[in-house]
């Protein structure tokens, strides 16, 4: 079994998360975009936020690809390498919304990873159907689906999985802090995702790089064979025995 189809299988086996995994490739080369794949400034003659990509990759089924000239976002087009970052790193952008003050706002922008060099395009689609071979793989799912699949990263490597989140910019989280560091991280969405991109409120992301797609999907099935951790959830009440008011068994059971 190939290594995709197995990451599919046991991820909709044992994680049964509501929408598709999203691969994502950031793409530096000439290489040719996917066929048919949608380029938001042509086909819709406006561009997007990425997290409207990636929602319309795990929810629609679309392949986008993201030019500098599709980016919506002024944060992102910074994070991305395609616009300077000297007004985002000062904390301009940040006062008084999202900072106290300056210095706050210096370190919340610092602690992004910013790409040093803008790629020629970022690709998103559904895992399944996609053309390529992605950089990162996206699971969204709920605190408990998230766990599980921390727990499949963590069963061959014996890491743990860190999570950053500053309340915004999560593509720069999800996207280049894992391509940058090469390591899985748990992303909670921003405002400005659960905004323009619809991602709901219980919803978190797994971001994990491609070099750990198939420790992971092995590691998710293995747990879950073991019994001691699955989704969803199996509550030890379900089968506890259950007590009445003691009315009910006085005036409606037969006597012995």
């Amino acid at each position: 079994m190939e290594i995709r189809e197995l990451f599919l299988e046991n991820v909709r086996k044992y994680i049964r998360p509501q929408t598709d995994p999203v691969a994502v490739k950031v793409v530096y080369g000439d290489d040719e975009p996917p066929e048919g794949a949608i380029m938001p400034k042509d086909k819709y003659g406006y561009p997007l936020t990425i997290c409207q990509g990636v929602s319309a990759a795990r929810r629609m089924g679309l392949t986008m690809v993201f030019r500098m000239e599709d980016h919506a976002c002024p944060p992102a087009l910074c994070a991305m390498g395609y616009l300077p970052t000297e007004n985002l790193l000062a904390g301009k952008v940040t006062i008084p919304g999202y900072a106290g003050n300056e210095e706050a706002a210096k370190k919340i922008e610092a602690a992004n990873v910013l790409l040093d060099k803008a790629p020629k395009s970022i690709w998103l689609a559904p895992y399944e159907t996609a053309t390529f071979e992605p950089d990162v793989v996206l699971v969204y799912g709920n605190s408990a689906q998230t766990t599980r699949m921390a727990q499949g990263y963590a069963y061959y490597t014996g890491e743990g999985v860190k999570s950053n989140t500053l309340g915004r910019l999560a593509c720069a989280n999800y996207i280049n802090k894992v391509l940058v560091n090469q390591e899985p991280t748990i992303v909670i969405p921003g405002g400005g995702e659960r905004v323009f991109g619809q991602t709901q409120d219980d919803e978190l992301v797994f971001a994990l790089p491609a070099k750990f797609i198939e420790t992971t999907a092995k590691g998710v099935e293995a747990v879950h064979q073991a019994g001691y951790a699955r989704y969803p959830t199996g509550f030890h009440g379900i089968t506890a025995q259950p007590k009445m008011p003691g009315k009910y068994y006085k005036y409606l059971m037969p006597k012995e």
